[in-house]
C-alpha cells in the first residue's frame, strides 16, 4: 500500500516537472521565433499548449506549481519583473477560468473552447496588470485588440492540445493520469 502511494507520488511529481518543463522550453522557442504579431506585446502563447493539456492530467494544486515554475523560471531566463507580472497573472487568471470551465462543465465543453477561454482571460489579466502598473484605465481599450488575438491564439493552442493529448496517452504515465473520457 505505501509502495503503491509512493509510486503515485513519484508519477504525479514527474508529470509536474515534465509538463512544467516543456511549457518552459516551448516559451524560450517562441522567444526565438521572429514573428512580429501586428498588437505590441502580443504573443503565440506556446507555452499554453502544456497548460491546457496539464488541465487533463494534473490537480489543482500541481497546477498552479506548473505555472508559478513556468512564469517564474522564463522570466528568471529571459524577462523582467514586469514581464513576470503579466505572465504570472495572466497565466493565473487563464487557469483559474479555464479550471472552473473544466470543473464545471467537464465534457460539456470542448478542450477548444476551453483553451478559448484561457486565451481571453490571459489577455484580461495582462490588461488589469497594465492598468495597475500605468495606472490609467485608459489602457483598457487595447481589450478590442487582445480579445480577438487571444480567441485566435487559443484556438491555435487548442489545436495543438488535442492533437497531442492522444499521442501522450500512449504513455503508461499520461494514461493513468488522464480525467475524461475523449478528448
Amino acid at each position: 500500500m505505501n509502495q503503491k502511494r509512493n509510486r503515485e507520488n513519484l508519477e504525479k511529481m514527474m508529470l509536474v516537472i515534465l509538463i512544467g518543463s516543456l511549457a518552459i522550453v516551448l516559451g524560450i522557442i517562441e522567444s526565438m521565433i521572429p514573428i512580429r504579431l501586428p498588437i505590441p506585446g502580443a504573443k503565440l502563447g506556446l507555452a499554453n499548449i502544456m497548460i491546457v493539456i496539464g488541465l487533463y492530467y494534473l490537480d489543482a494544486k500541481d497546477m498552479l506549481t506548473v505555472i508559478i515554475l513556468k512564469t517564474f523560471l522564463t522570466t528568471l531566463l529571459m524577462g523582467t519583473f514586469s514581464m513576470f507580472a503579466y505572465g504570472f497573472v495572466g497565466a493565473l487568471l487563464s487557469y483559474m477560468g479555464m479550471m472552473l470551465a473544466f470543473k464545471l462543465l467537464g465534457n460539456k465543453m470542448s478542450l477548444l473552447g476551453i483553451s478559448i477561454l484561457g486565451g481571453i482571460l490571459h489577455n484580461v489579466g495582462q490588461i488589469i496588470v497594465a492598468m495597475i502598473l500605468i495606472k490609467t484605465k485608459a489602457i483598457a481599450y487595447y481589450m478590442m485588440f487582445l480579445l480577438p488575438l487571444g480567441a485566435i491564439t487559443g484556438i491555435a493552442v487548442g489545436i495543438v492540445a488535442k492533437l497531442v493529448m492522444p499521442r501522450l496517452n500512449e504513455f503508461d504515465l499520461f494514461k493513468t493520469h488522464y480525467k475524461l473520457k475523449e478528448v
